[in-house]
């Protein structure tokens, strides 16, 4: 008979060690997501790059290279593009608040004729609307800054994430399928109940990310035909650096739209800040909303508002990485229930 005392002494110990152990991984917790995450994704073409050289190692280096690469371009091109277009806006609201006598001249000049129409309805005096009007043009321009400082401030962070993102990836790449059959001979499953467990999350990882592209070129498209509607200036550049900034959680294309909108509101354009940020918070926003539980949901195999709702209390619950983990746990949760009542009804059966 089998001596299970071994065995229970050692799954004790690795209990007793798994908090410590947990502590020692949760700086790296968000590198290693983000890289499992793209190792799925990539597997493919990792795949077919190993069946093409025979080395492993070179495909596993060439496929990281070449991810972290096309990402890096393209996060360098958003901030730059972005960047340049804020200081030209800038430069341009600066000469115009000179020629007019400072910002709050500027601002009392500019919103005079809704300040008068709106002190014709509305029992207050003129000098307090016109007060209210500068407080939140200060309150939102002061949270952007706030926002876009902390950015500058996360980038050594960031950088240094995203080098261990990069080593993560390529021993994914490389390693990922041994470890994972490793796990599976340690879970006390059926073949095929493991099997399932494995490809949903397999399919939730990459419904999510077609989820975040659909989401990325919808509110690109959008964002562009807003801004050329409004009389911006480079709608295309704009509407690409909105689609990138769609994959930033929480924040989004925001980032991009509100600034415009309240250069329009300094400058006395109030169609047009008026028209765009309704567009960018109803058209632009609402994608969000529903093509991303559709593609999700469909890629997924699950229904589209759970995945709406796992996306969302995600995002409450683990912050930037419950847009993946939300809907992954949901998936899971279904599979879970799927197997359970394929036993069942196996044990009914009698089989």
């Amino acid at each position: 008979m089998l001596n299970r005392r071994p065995l229970v002494v050692l799954g004790l110990l690795l209990a007793l060690l798994l908090p410590a152990l947990f502590q020692i991984a949760l700086p790296f917790l968000t590198p290693a997501l983000l890289a499992a995450v793209l190792a799925i994704v990539l597997q493919p073409a990792n795949r077919w790059l190993t069946l093409r050289t025979k080395r492993p190692h070179l495909a596993a280096a060439v496929t990281t290279t070449t991810a972290i690469v096309m990402l890096g371009a393209m996060v360098v091109f958003a901030g730059v593009a972005f960047a340049r277009e804020l200081r030209s806006s800038y430069e341009a609201l600066k000469v115009r608040s000179l020629e007019e006598g400072g910002w709050p001249a500027l601002v009392t000049r500019s919103t005079d004729h809704v300040v008068d129409a709106l002190a014709a309805r509305v029992p207050l005096d003129k000098q307090a609307i016109q007060e209210g009007f500068m407080n939140g043009l200060q309150s939102v321009s002061g949270k952007l800054l706030n926002y876009m400082g902390s950015a500058l401030g996360g980038l050594p962070g960031l950088v240094v994430g995203a080098l261990f993102t990069t080593v993560f990836l390529y021993f994914f790449l490389l390693r990922g399928r041994q470890w994972l059959a490793a796990l599976e001979a340690m879970i006390p499953l059926e073949q095929n109940i493991i099997a399932t467990l494995f490809q949903t999350v397999e399919d939730s990882v990459t419904a999510t990310v077609y989820g975040v592209l659909a989401v990325a070129l919808g509110q690109g498209l959008l964002v562009t035909l807003g801004f050329w509607v409004a009389g911006v200036r480079s709608p295309v550049l704009w509407g690409t650096v909105g689609g990138l900034a769609s994959i930033i959680p929480v924040l989004g294309t925001p980032l991009v739209w509100v600034p415009i909108v309240i250069a329009f509101a300094i400058t006395g354009a109030w169609w047009k800040a008026l028209f765009l940020g309704l567009w960018g918070a109803l058209v632009v926003g609402s994608v969000d909303n529903v093509l991303r539980p559709l593609v999700v949901g469909v890629r997924a195999k699950q229904h589209p508002l759970m995945m709406a709702l796992g996306a969302l209390g995600g995002t409450f619950a683990f912050g930037v990485l419950g847009v993946l983990i939300g809907p992954l746990l949901v998936s899971l949760a279904g599979a879970l229930v799927k197997e359970i009542q394929l036993l069942r009804a196996d044990k009914a059966a009698g089989r």
